[in-house]
């Protein structure tokens, strides 16, 4: 691969980060069985949900977590997770969300979580106080490479987060599959503000 064509990948992974920053689509979280939250729907059972996804819900914690659609060019994928406090409270972020791929039930994916990057920009932690109303993001990239048969290639269908330490997981259903092939590896942006 030239260096050009690395360029142009970067700049077409920072680019749909970077759009889809003020755009990210929130859908309704649920939780892990060993989490307080309950299991959620995540879109109505009807033919035009697909086309509409449901009203963001807010949490016990009062925060609302979605994940925007698939950036992909050339095997590289890439997509922004918004966090919007929709509670009464500040809410404190810093540094790198704690990451899970999950299955279509639900099940782990041995897969490493990379934080920091250089396939997108990562401006690195920092604290984070949001406001009531006001939304975080950080970012995901992962490649879809599949280098051995004989391994079963990673299909993830939800993405666990746990925005901080401490904090309970919020499952959000991922807007595309995170097809992470056998790489095992997603590499993650720390949280910053959202762009309006």
């Amino acid at each position: 691969m030239t260096l050009t064509q690395r360029t142009s990948i970067r700049l077409l992974a920072a680019a749909a980060l970077l759009g889809l920053a003020g755009c990210g689509t929130e859908t309704a979280p649920g939780a892990a069985p060993s989490e307080p939250y309950p299991v959620l729907p995540t879109r109505p059972a009807t033919p035009s949900s697909a086309a509409s996804p449901a009203p963001p819900v807010c949490t016990p914690e009062g925060i609302s977590i979605g994940m925007g659609e698939v950036s992909a060019a050339m095997g590289l994928r890439a997509a922004t997770i918004k966090l919007r406090n929709c509670g009464d409270r500040p809410y404190r972020l810093n540094g790198y969300p704690e990451l899970r791929v999950l299955s279509a039930d639900r099940q782990p994916f041995d897969v490493t979580i990379v934080q920091g990057t250089t396939q997108i920009k990562d401006g690195g932690p920092k604290p984070l106080t949001i406001r009531p109303g006001g939304s975080a993001v950080f970012g995901i990239v992962w490649r879809n490479l599949v280098t051995d048969p004989t391994t079963t290639a990673v299909a993830g269908r939800y993405l666990e987060v746990r925005p901080a330490p401490g904090r309970p997981v919020v499952i959000v259903e991922a807007d595309g599959p995170l097809d992470l092939g056998n790489t095992g590896r997603l590499e993650e942006t720390a949280w910053g503000p959202a762009r309006r």
